[in-house]
């Protein structure tokens, strides 16, 4: 099936049905945006667009796009949760000008909404008990409790295996400069005897530790951006909060280990007298 990127069949509700909403005859407004679709498809804030029937061509100004969602998935299967807001009198000239062929199977949506917080769980216990087998009917609040379970165990999985890389990687480091100290004492030897002072040699040591824990740090950070990017296209949200807290926590382990580095190097060079 050929795709045209420049027609889509989007769904279309009418600005009575819409609290808050009213546009005139020529102008449209679209509703349902997501961070997840907005990596796969983008929209202009502003422009004309056509409106296409069987037979009826109306030109329509296009005057920005909502957050707010306004149908279920169920109703969009998942495939385009954008919805465009007519005047009254558009959508009855589209409703007549429709195809058949494009219009979903009719069905009734119900949603219930609690007023009192209060008692969300309970109408939750009591909405688990009700013998229901179709998928489609659900309750946000068991919705959202799933997706905290499943994601927070994906988090802790990948948390859990990114500070024990990091911490291993930190530690190879640490040994290493270790190890290169020792093989160097007789050099800082020579250069205290050539009249190079603690101060000067410590300078040059901390711009070393700078060097080798610094570019590791750096590609970590980088690799932990790319890695939040790509979960804002997996999930469809920002997680700005994250992604900070993994950058600090980056950022201070590997300046322990640096620092620790460092004091290890001082007291190699005092004893290299």
């Amino acid at each position: 099936m050929d795709i045209n990127p420049t027609r889509l069949t989007m769904p279309i509700v009418s600005d009575r049905a819409i609290k808050g909403v009213d546009v005139t005859e020529n102008e449209v407004l679209f509703s349902g945006y997501s961070s997840m679709l907005q990596e796969l498809m983008q929209f202009k804030d502003s422009g004309m667009i056509e409106l296409k029937g069987q037979t009826e061509v109306i030109p329509q100004t296009y005057l920005g796009l909502r957050d707010k969602t306004l149908l279920s998935s169920s109703f969009t299967n998942f495939n385009v949760p954008v919805v465009i807001i007519v005047d009254q009198t558009v959508y009855e000239r589209l409703k007549k000008d429709s195809d058949p062929e494009d219009q979903p199977p009719s069905n009734t949506y119900i949603g219930i909404d609690i007023n009192d917080k209060e008692k969300l769980e309970e109408a939750n216990q009591l909405f688990s008990k009700l013998p229901i087998e179709d998928p489609t009917y659900s309750s946000q609040l068991q919705v959202k409790n799933d997706q905290k379970m499943s994601l927070g165990l994906i988090m802790f999985i990948v948390g859990f295996l990114g500070l024990t890389f990091l911490i291993t990687s930190g530690c190879i480091l640490y040994f290493k400069q270790m190890d290169e100290s020792q093989e160097e004492m007789g050099n800082y030897t020579i250069l205290r005897k050539l009249g190079f002072t603690q101060g000067d040699l410590i300078r040059g040591i901390q711009f070393k530790q700078l060097f080798n824990f610094g570019i590791p740090l750096i590609v970590g950070l980088l690799h932990s951006y790319f890695a939040v990017q790509s979960g804002w296209f997996l999930f469809g949200t920002e997680v700005w909060t994250p992604m900070i807290i993994v950058m600090v926590l980056y950022t201070g382990l590997y300046s322990i280990f640096g620092i620790l580095s460092v004091l290890h190097y001082k007291k190699v060079i005092k004893d290299s007298l």
